[in-house]
């Protein structure tokens, strides 16, 4: 194995672990102990920002050197957790908030951040997140979804965040993920069903009902291919760009999908978080799967609960946060 160097932080105690038996060479930071991180994005120039949830909320973490080393910035939301972070990789950057939805704004790569205020009233009794999923879209507008347990919303800012608008109800029950896919958005959920907007998140229509579980993990892998997974564990695949969709099976035995993330060419990560807790990776666009292991960071249950694909420069990377506040990271061959 190749010498690596371990550059500790001035202000993170960083643990570096590599895997041997699990399938994969991650390599493993904690950065928040016992903390949960489901929120990562690139911000250009080697800056990758993540932000926790409970039990540790609030805390936004920064490296500089493509998910390597870490430092933390500050409790950012205080005890209002982090549920996603968005970034059109030019060192300006969002972070959505899931309990009050608030909305906060860096533009010096997430070294200082502005509360935009709560963008919607939304409340899940479910006992999930009152809001999961922020998105840029390629025109620059920003979109936002809610959990809303009586119908999830899509909101709309194109003014960088200072103003919203709420295009309505979209879906009977709460919204999940948003995703870009070749000729729009689409956005899953707790309703079943997909819905997809081509104007840039005006309007939205609704492709169907794929199956009674819940819909999670979401990508796009390019050339109309996208994937969905269910809580169930069934992987779902439309070849155009989200119009369709086909059934491919259990990829696990039964346990539930957590995210999804592209790795180039026809490379696709699987990530579940119950039962085994298992990683998966297709090298065919989501047909086939083979098994890599769990994140094996010594911690029980432990799982990749949000997970990101880098490509810049001569780095193509993984970068992932976990359950119990690691990062994960290993280079894509």
């Amino acid at each position: 194995m190749k010498k690596i160097i371990i550059l500790i932080s001035l202000l993170v105690s960083n643990h570096l672990s590599y895997g041997q038996n699990d399938g994969l060479d991650w390599e493993r930071i904690e950065i928040q102990p016992d903390g949960r991180i489901d929120a990562i994005a690139y911000f250009g120039n080697g800056v990758v920002i993540a932000g926790t949830r409970k039990p540790n909320p609030g805390f936004v973490y920064k490296s500089n050197n493509f998910g390597k080393t870490w430092e933390k910035i500050s409790n950012v939301t205080g005890d209002d957790y982090i549920t996603c972070i968005a970034s059109s990789e030019d060192g300006i950057g969002y972070l959505l908030t899931g309990v009050n939805v608030h909305i906060w704004k860096t533009t010096d790569y997430g070294d200082t951040w502005k509360d935009m205020g709560q963008i919607a009233q939304s409340q899940n009794t479910e006992g999930f997140a009152n809001a999961y999923s922020l998105l840029i879209t390629e025109k620059g507008t920003l979109l936002a979804s809610t959990a809303n347990s009586s119908g999830g919303h899509i909101l709309r800012s194109e003014d960088g965040g200072a103003t919203w608008s709420d295009v309505g109800k979209i879906s009977p029950r709460a919204l999940y993920r948003l995703n870009k896919v070749g000729d729009g958005v689409i956005v899953n959920g707790w309703g079943n069903h997909i819905y997809k907007s081509y104007d840039d998140g005006l309007t939205w229509h609704d492709k169907g009902k794929l199956m009674d579980s819940d819909l999670y993990a979401i990508e796009y892998l390019g050339n109309g291919i996208a994937l969905i997974a269910t809580k169930s564990g069934h992987v779902f695949r439309s070849a155009d760009n989200g119009e369709t969709w086909n059934n491919l099976g259990l990829v696990d035995d039964g346990n539930a999908a957590d995210d999804f993330a592209y790795m180039g060419g026809a490379k696709i990560l699987y990530s579940t978080y119950t039962g085994s807790r298992k990683n998966y990776i297709s090298s065919d666009g989501g047909l086939t799967w083979t098994n890599v292991g769990t994140v094996d960071t010594g911690k029980k249950r432990d799982w990749l609960d949000h997970v990101i694909y880098i490509s810049d420069q001569d780095k193509r990377l993984i970068v992932g946060g976990t359950n119990k506040g690691y990062i994960l990271r290993f280079a894509v061959k």
